[in-house]
């Protein structure tokens, strides 16, 4: 089995609903992410069908976001990218001093900021 990583264009809106009926949508907001899913399979065309088969479900609804509804959506498959191990095992791989390439996003004429560790979200969701 091959490694591959598959980055999938997801948008996440948030929809206010007036409290008045037939409660007409009052205020919205949208973010795009990407997202990233590692994944084994036999080849890329074994790759590609299971990350197309993923797109339903990274798509939900539900009422825990910021608005009264949060309705996810995967819009499709960004990219998919076989990952190398050069020629380790997936546990020699992961203690390896770079651990495992994830693949990488291509910007096209932004550039991504580089953070300090505070800002990274993993430490500023626990507050430290």
């Amino acid at each position: 089995m091959q490694l591959f990583v598959s980055h999938f264009v997801v948008v996440e809106e948030s929809v206010w609903l007036d409290t008045i009926e037939p409660f007409p949508v009052s205020r919205q907001t949208e973010l795009h992410r990407l997202v990233s899913q590692l994944f084994a399979a036999p080849d890329r065309e074994a790759a590609h069908a299971k990350a197309s088969q993923m797109i339903d479900g990274l798509s939900d609804s539900h009422c825990d976001g910021p608005g009264d509804r949060t309705n996810i959506r995967c819009l499709g498959i960004h990219e998919l990218e076989e990952v190398s191990l050069a020629g380790h095992s997936l546990a020699e791989a992961l203690n390896g001093p770079y651990g495992i390439d994830a693949g990488s996003i291509h910007w096209s004429s932004k550039v991504p900021s580089a953070r300090d560790k505070h800002e990274l979200s993993i430490f500023a969701s626990h507050g430290t």
